[in-house]
């Protein structure tokens, strides 16, 4: 077998394996809108770096017919392989949302095991979706005594902000009044950039006609300013604007 059969061989192998994650990654595990307001873009990277590109491109350097230690040498690449996999699978999967939070005036995509499950008041918070977000409304102790009580637990004791406080989570209809008077009308949001600027368009040009009352809630926590596109009347979801939210 010639070193082009035997990297086209290995290209494909890696490519179903590779294709596998990244299809529970983008239809399971982050489910719409997670994967593109979060995005796992940096781990997938590596993925197809190592897997796709990398893993292949040795075996057609080091692959000749009857070679001594060619075996060793395919064994060593495939558990690089492996363990890339593996560790990227691994990551992907203990990190992935399962709850949108609304907090203060931001969404923010939380993650199973940074909360404390055990608090959670109400049964439909509690529902094990398959592919879904479970949305959340973070409502602060209304209570002065009880908001301040709150703010030292964060600043003196390193508790966990609103947002991944199990213990104030409601449903996302009960909050739909406080989220509303936070959502930016999208006429409100200055493009910095002239990138911006065409996103902003394109999404104005997409919605307008079935959702013309839209608005943006930024998303928090993540690398870049980007922003969660609503239906500021029904708060329904529309997607996620590359465009700076503040």
């Amino acid at each position: 077998m010639s070193r082009y059969k035997a990297a086209s061989i290995h290209l494909l192998i890696s490519a179903l394996l590779v294709g596998n994650v990244i299809g529970m990654v983008f239809w399971v595990w982050y489910p719409y809108p997670a994967f593109e307001a979060v995005g796992a873009f940096s781990i997938i990277r590596l993925l197809v770096i190592v897997d796709l590109v990398l893993g292949p491109t040795l075996t057609l350097v080091v692959y000749k017919h009857g070679k001594p230690g060619l075996k060793f040498d395919l064994t060593v690449i495939a558990i690089m392989q492996i363990v890339a996999l593996v560790y990227g699978s691994y990551t992907l999967y203990t990190e992935k949302p399962h709850f949108m939070v609304f907090a203060v005036d931001r969404i923010e995509f939380v993650s199973k095991k940074a909360v404390d499950e055990s608090q959670i008041r109400f049964d439909e918070l509690r529902e094990k979706r398959f592919a879904k977000l479970i949305e959340v409304f973070a409502r602060p102790p209304e209570d002065q005594a009880a908001y301040q009580r709150y703010l030292d637990s964060v600043i003196f004791e390193g508790k966990p902000d609103l947002e991944r406080r199990t213990e104030f989570y409601e449903p996302w209809v009960a909050g739909a009044d406080a989220i509303r008077q936070k959502v930016k009308p999208i006429e409100d949001i200055e493009a910095a950039t002239a990138r911006e600027r065409k996103n902003i368009q394109k999404a104005i040009d997409q919605y307008a006609d079935t959702h013309p009352n839209m608005g943006i809630l930024p998303i928090g926590a993540i690398e870049r300013d980007v922003g969660m596109l609503l239906d500021r009347d029904t708060l329904e979801i529309l997607g996620v604007l590359d465009a700076n939210p503040w």
